[in-house]
């Protein structure tokens, strides 16, 4: 007889919970990476301005994505509260 895996709600919030802390370490190891390329090209830019605009554009673009990463990792945190408060 096979009898169904029923999983709690703290087991799923704690499953959601890791992966995402595992999602979030790992972006934001690569945003302190992409500060380093930009700053890297930044400084080494021998007044060629299209080196700069490629550095500022690389750091945007790092700056934008670890809001994202945050907003994220905020928002599965509600919802782990709300899911935890309903159980």
């Amino acid at each position: 007889m096979l009898v169904p895996f029923v999983a709690s709600a703290d087991a799923v919030t704690e499953t959601i919970k890791s992966i995402t802390d595992w999602i979030v370490t790992i972006s934001l190891g690569i945003a302190i990476l992409m500060y380093v390329i930009g700053g890297y090209f930044w400084i080494i830019d021998n007044g060629n301005m299209e080196s700069v605009k490629m550095a500022k554009n690389i750091i945007t673009s790092a700056t934008i994505g670890l809001a994202i990463i945050l907003i994220a990792k905020s928002l599965v945190s509600i919802v782990e509260t709300l899911v935890k408060k309903s159980a």
